[in-house]
């Protein structure tokens, strides 16, 4: 049963939230063109490829310390832009909407200051590094503080929805499924801090006396469990947000408890990697290999890569479940259901497919067979190509991969009414989609057919132009993308559904149903 509402009152009672996703579509709009312009700038002055090391992992093809500053300058602010479409799709609190669009502009802030901290770092300029950790150190805590309140609304909304929403169902569990991926980023968000107050003079001399370590060797664990257990749960989260921002409460019989299966699956690689994780960083836990052999046991996967390879599994489980989403049902104001295909959403899923590839395929192989690419050192007859697929795998897997993703659910969710926007949409798709696949089919070459014994990495050789292309393609599609969003476009008032508030809602969504599973 229906009531009947006018216009104007709707309109009056629910006029803040159409303000507040008004404000949440400009908000994420600043955050892309910050990332899309950032992006450009570190692509023309920052080496990325370059084969200088760290000076304390010679020859590992880790990032530099200038290139560690300007993949934070790009993430952090994706990481922002993820949290506002959290809040579009995901059942919140209209107050944690407000402050989380709210922290876009310090999230820039943020990102400004590792670019300072970048160039003050390749240019040798301690002025510079002092004043980007001045600007970085406030701004963490605040985006932290502001993500927490996220993570905590999650569960206080499964128990306590705003007014009009329902926690129930497969709603719920993919509520909850990303409140967990949620804990795990804070967790490993934590790690890093730790690791950046030792850098300006905190000491945790007594832990690592207790644990029986040296005080290096304690940040160092800490520092490396952050940068192998965040992004995964990032990464996870985006999948989470995607799947149901493309129907996953909907769907129903034998794809419904696939989509489940695929979820637990990677709830359980999030847990089991997040406890080996904390337990190596901070006690004397060391990681195993699984089917060691070879001289010494060197060959092998790493317990932990099998363990967050579980999120890429579940990925792909979940994404060939909710294949025929593809297809989106596009329900118009006027009345017209019609499905067509839809390339973005390809797009999202052909990004699980190629970091899978990245990681399962090149990963797993060069793990297996350590004693012949030994671990990016020298004398290893492959060391050369271990630091090529390093490098490149970082960039691409835990880089653009998961930046693009958020960028084309951000087109799903922002989605310009305008007419030329539906058709950029596509030729985004297409940039992004070839892009993709180019670069891993270079990485491919450039890191397995990279001469043996090779002293420096060839820039010039197939691989590595075919990956650059791509790595283009991705950055181009993304600066289109820009033009393919638009301000939500207000309707009048039709027949409210059983729910006013998710009916309201929808007056701020784009007109073709996208934003339909989202409340």
């Amino acid at each position: 049963m229906t009531t009947t509402v006018e216009p104007s009152q709707a309109t009056e009672l629910h006029l803040s939230d159409a303000k507040l996703d008004i404000f949440s579509s400009s908000m994420a709009r600043l955050i892309m063109l910050w990332i899309v312009l950032v992006g450009v700038a570190s692509f023309v002055t920052v080496p990325w490829l370059s084969d200088t090391q760290l000076p304390y992992s010679p020859n590992s093809g880790d990032f530099t310390a200038t290139q560690s500053w300007f993949y934070h300058a790009l993430m952090l602010p994706a990481a922002l832009l993820f949290l506002i479409l959290c809040t579009r799709v995901f059942t919140t609190h209209n107050w944690v909407k407000y402050v989380v669009s709210h922290s876009a502009l310090v999230a820039i802030l943020e990102g400004a200051g590792f670019m300072i901290l970048g160039y003050g770092t390749e240019h040798h300029m301690a002025s510079l590094v002092d004043f980007g950790y001045w600007i970085i150190m406030p701004c963490t805590i605040e985006l932290f503080a502001v993500t927490a309140l996220f993570v905590a609304d999650l569960a206080w909304a499964a128990f306590w929805p705003p007014l009009g929403e329902k926690m129930v169902g497969q709603k719920a569990e993919i509520h909850w499924a990303l409140f967990f991926a949620g804990i795990s980023v804070l967790t490993f968000v934590v790690f890093g801090i730790a690791e950046a107050a030792s850098v300006v003079g905190v000491s945790w001399n007594f832990w690592a006396e207790a644990q029986g370590k040296t005080s290096g060797a304690l940040t160092s664990g800490i520092i490396e469990a952050h940068s192998r257990g965040l992004l995964p749960s990032f990464m996870a989260g985006i999948v989470f947000l995607a799947a149901e921002a493309f129907g996953y409460s909907r769907l129903a019989g034998v794809r419904k408890q696939a989509a489940r299966g695929a979820v637990g699956i990677m709830l359980g690689g999030i847990a089991l990697y997040s406890g080996i994780y904390t337990v190596s960083a901070l006690g004397t836990f060391v990681i195993p290999r699984w089917f060691p052999y070879g001289a010494g046991g060197v060959n092998g996967l790493p317990m932990d890569y099998t363990f967050s390879g579980l999120v890429g599994l579940g990925a792909l489980v979940l994404a060939g479940v909710m294949t025929p989403e593809i297809w989106g049902t596009f329900q118009k104001f006027a009345g017209v259901v019609r499905d067509r295909f839809n390339p973005v959403r390809l797009a999202v899923y052909m990004s699980y497919v190629m970091a899978a590839l990245v990681v399962f395929i090149y990963g797993y192989y060069i793990e297996l067979n350590e004693s012949y690419f030994g671990v990016g050192t020298q004398p290893a007859i492959g060391a050369t190509n271990d630091q090529v697929f390093t490098r490149t795998h970082l960039l691409l897997a835990f880089g653009s991969l998961p930046i693009i993703a958020v960028f084309l659910v951000a087109a799903e969710l922002l989605a310009s009414t305008w007419k030329i926007g539906p058709t950029l949409k596509h030729w985004v798709a297409g940039a992004v989609i070839g892009g993709m696949v180019v670069s891993t089919v270079g990485m491919g070459g450039w890191a397995f057919a990279t001469p043996a014994h090779a002293n420096s990495w060839s820039l010039s050789a197939w691989g590595a132009i075919l990956y650059m292309a791509g790595q283009g393609l991705i950055l181009a599609g993304a600066a289109v993308e820009l033009f393919a969003i638009g301000p939500p476009k207000q309707v009048p008032l039709g027949p409210p559904e059983d729910n006013p508030h998710a009916h309201a809602k929808a007056l701020a969504a784009p007109d073709d149903g996208q934003h339909a599973t989202a409340h």
